[in-house]
């Protein structure tokens, strides 16, 4: 257990000194910058812009961690953005992200779960879906 703790330290090391050199803190400063001179000098846009940039540093250090999940949530997150662009009103988006042959294949108690997993991560990624709309109209 500790040889995996000490692991993924090092993992956890080694990429926070790869962003230092690329230069990933100076470009969220820029794009901090840009967001909110777009958006005013308030409480709210100061928040609105934390969030947006807390969520995507998260976002790329799952990707990096765990590349088959972070590769999963950002196809799903496509399928969505498509779903939410769309002019139609969509009554099933669910059944829309669904992968029917993996549905078909799992028992009753299986298949709450897995639409109960579905809908939560639906909602996860409606929200940052409009989180990043509200932060590019700012």
């Amino acid at each position: 257990m500790e040889n995996k703790t000490c692991g993924e330290l090092k993992k956890r090391a080694m990429l926070a000194k790869q962003r230092l050199k690329l230069g990933y803190w100076e470009q969220l400063r820029e794009e901090r910058e840009q967001l909110l001179s777009a958006a005013g000098e308030t409480d709210s846009a100061h928040r609105r812009v934390s969030e947006l940039q807390r969520a995507k540093l998260t976002r790329d250090m799952n990707s990096v961690v765990n590349v088959d999940a972070a590769d999963r949530d950002e196809q799903m997150y496509k399928r969505v953005c498509e779903i939410l662009d769309s002019e139609e009103d969509v009554l099933n988006p669910i059944g829309r992200l669904m992968d029917k042959a993996r549905y078909d294949k799992l028992d009753d108690g299986g298949r709450q779960r897995y639409i109960l997993e579905l809908s939560k991560k639906f909602i996860e990624l409606k929200e940052r879906y409009y989180q990043e709309r509200l932060g590019k109209s700012c």
